[in-house]
């Protein structure tokens, strides 16, 4: 199929050599007829000079009228036109036309006025006269002077337009007939040298045509001489550059979506009309967008939008907190982005979630002053005992002896503080493994319940043990046992004497264990619930002796470590009571799943040997063989050291 190209440039080509021939057809009619009648008037004056000539012969008498006569008809003949010879009255004295068919009569006025000019003596020309025939003709008249040069009369020769015209008329066909033979020919060679001209133009605007659908492997060809030859060498080398550039544009896109989709901040891109141009899941999850078109779909805010107008404008960088409905707290930085020369082409917005940071600087702070508060009793007491010692005040060796008493629990209570500190910083750093084993949970509970049943006892609590018939637990035994020191101790600690505590276990559902440490203690406060598990979290009412407040943080990241779930339930007045669950023991260890990181597991017995064969599937942990514990007695006087000396079992 030819191209456009092609049919506009031949059809351009065709028209415009036809108006070529027709203007130059009219040109040469017009201006071929009136350079053919002025050749005549040029022929017309000579010829009428001669005749003057001969007539002044005739006259002087060097010629006879006959031989006059004569020569005036060949003349006539021979130039085809009409020859009137006038006295000095203007009265035709001879008139000749044997070569033209002009009478008298036909002159009318014109020869009246033309025959006054000459008479004159002026020599008169004129191409455009009228007949009264109809007919138009050409005429050029002398004056003929005496030897004084008086005007003794004039000739006027005429010759008649029509002979002129159909002499040119032969010329026009001739002309016509070589241009119509002409056309088909030059039309043949314009329609083949456009077709060479205008298909490698067709070709290069297919391959510019494919370029543009993303098929860069085309090529135009560059074997074409002159411009378009150069012009497709630079359509290929535009077509090799766009491919790379291209190529390098979609890699870095890529490489921008999957950076920003790794973002856990928002970011927000728009340009100079305010259209956004990139933005994350990150910010579409804090906004909770779903389907995105507009800006203000994005961020339904539309105060955050005229922030980015104005940074647009003014080129001065914001940052803003912003608080969300769901009560976070986020950190917007916006920035314009310019070019190389300076000019804003769009502005980027940062959007971070800093909730989770005020949140921890809050902690901190909170932590700090309740470290610090917590280390400044004991501190304060031991310097108020120190000061009149130091100073010689104290004389009496009892009252001295009661100092050093008062000083000793004091550093007790600030080494057993710094103890559970630690050991809480090493339960959430994650550095501290559980080792998973099966545990005689039964036996477990009963040493316990044995280990604090004198110290109940001094202080008028009765420590009950109320198990039912439950499995082997697949746990670690040193943290279950810490476990159970924390809530034990933190049961005598608030039930009054008279009171009771009570152990029990039994079989819950999803294969764990339930194990609930109550007391008939004063309760706790449905306020103070939510906050149990809190660092330094203590409460007021009723409270007998005074802890870290940080027993019940340390059990909840055991439980948390060991993958179980602890919760509280009280009743002002009545009592509380502590629930922790703890897994079922199963002997196949696929059964057990994934653990934590962490977390190592035991086998049953000792001559148990787990083997691994090479290529097959197993749980991410290893199986150790189980450690035999050595159940110790736990004094009284030595519970509150059991955080500090009871250390996990290491590999």
């Amino acid at each position: 199929m030819r191209s456009v190209f092609y049919w506009r440039i031949l059809i351009v080509s065709i028209i415009a050599l036809l108006l070529a021939n027709i203007i130059l057809l009219a040109a040469y009619t017009y201006v071929g007829k009136n350079t053919y009648i002025s050749i005549e008037m040029a022929n017309l004056e000579p010829e009428a000079e001669v005749t003057r000539q001969i007539y002044e012969e005739y006259k002087n008498g060097f010629m006879t009228e006959e031989a006059f006569l004569r020569f005036i008809e060949k003349q006539t003949l021979a130039s085809e036109s009409a020859i009137m010879i006038a006295d000095e009255l203007g009265k035709p004295l001879i008139v000749r036309n044997i070569g033209s068919t002009v009478e008298m009569q036909d002159l009318g006025e014109y020869y009246r006025a033309e025959i006054q000019n000459i008479l004159r003596g002026q020599t008169v020309e004129n191409d455009d006269l009228m007949l009264l025939n109809g007919e138009t003709a050409v005429s050029v008249g002398i004056p003929v002077r005496d030897a004084e040069g008086d005007v003794t009369g004039c000739i006027l020769v005429i010759k008649q337009i029509q002979r002129i015209q159909s002499a040119f008329n032969q010329l026009n066909k001739v002309l016509t007939g070589t241009i119509v033979a002409i056309m088909p020919v030059v039309m043949l060679l314009v329609a083949f040298s456009t077709n060479r001209l205008s298909k490698p133009l067709h070709d290069m605007s297919n391959a510019a045509i494919e370029m543009s659908k993303g098929r860069f492997n085309v090529r135009a060809n560059e074997r074409a001489s002159g411009e378009i030859g150069i012009l497709a060498r630079a359509l290929n080398t535009l077509c090799d550059n766009l491919a790379q550039t291209i190529y390098q544009l979609q890699s870095e896109k890529r490489q921008l979506n999957q950076l920003l989709s790794s973002f856990t901040d928002g970011v927000a891109a728009i340009d100079n009309i305010g259209c956004l141009t990139h933005y994350n899941p990150a910010l579409m999850k804090m906004f909770g967008a779903v389907e995105i078109k507009v800006p203000i779909d994005l961020v339904p805010d539309q105060s955050i939008w005229d922030l980015f107008r104005s940074v647009y404008e003014t080129l001065e960088p914001v940052s803003i907190r912003y608080t969300l409905p769901n009560e976070r707290a986020l950190w917007i930085t916006i920035v314009p982005v310019t070019d190389e020369a300076g000019e804003c082409t769009g502005v980027v917005g940062l959007f971070k979630d800093v909730t989770d940071l005020e949140r921890l600087e809050k902690t901190r702070r909170d932590y700090v002053a309740n470290v610090s508060h917590e280390l400044r009793t004991p501190l304060t007491a031991v310097r108020g005992l120190l000061e009149p010692l130091s100073d010689g005040m104290i004389t009496d060796e009892e009252t001295r002896q009661r100092y050093y008493r008062i000083m000793l629990r004091e550093v007790i209570r600030l080494s057993r503080l710094i103890t559970d500190m630690l050991e809480l910083s090493r339960l959430q750093s994650g550095t501290e493994h559980m080792e998973l084993h099966a545990v005689n949970l039964t036996e477990l509970l009963q040493d316990t319940r044995q280990n604090y049943a004198n110290e109940a006892a001094q202080r008028g609590i009765s420590l009950n043990l109320n198990l039912e018939e439950i499995p082997f637990a697949m746990t670690d035994e040193d943290r279950v046992e810490q476990l159970l020191v924390i809530l034990i101790d933190n049961a005598m600690r608030y039930t009054p004497e008279g009171g009771s505590i009570t152990i029990s276990a039994s079989q819950a559902k999803g294969e764990r264990i339930l194990v609930t440490v109550s007391d008939t203690g004063c309760g706790i406060e449905p306020d103070d619930l939510p906050h149990i598990f809190e660092r330094f979290f203590k409460t007021d009412r009723s409270r007998k002796e005074g802890g870290t407040g940080l027993g019940l943080s340390i059990a909840k990241q055991i439980v948390d470590k060991l993958g179980e779930h602890i919760y509280v339930e009280s009743i002002p007045g009545e009592g509380t009571s502590f629930h922790f669950t703890i897994k079922n023991y199963i002997s196949n260890a696929i059964a057990l799943g994934p653990v934590s990181a962490g977390v190592v597991r035991y086998e049953e017995s000792e001559d148990a040997v787990w083997q691994q064969t090479r290529g097959s599937q197993d749980a991410p942990y290893e199986i150790l063989p189980k450690k035999q514990s050595e159940k110790k007695s736990i004094k009284p006087d030595d519970r509150n050291k059991y955080q500090q000396d009871k250390r996990p079992k290491k590999r």
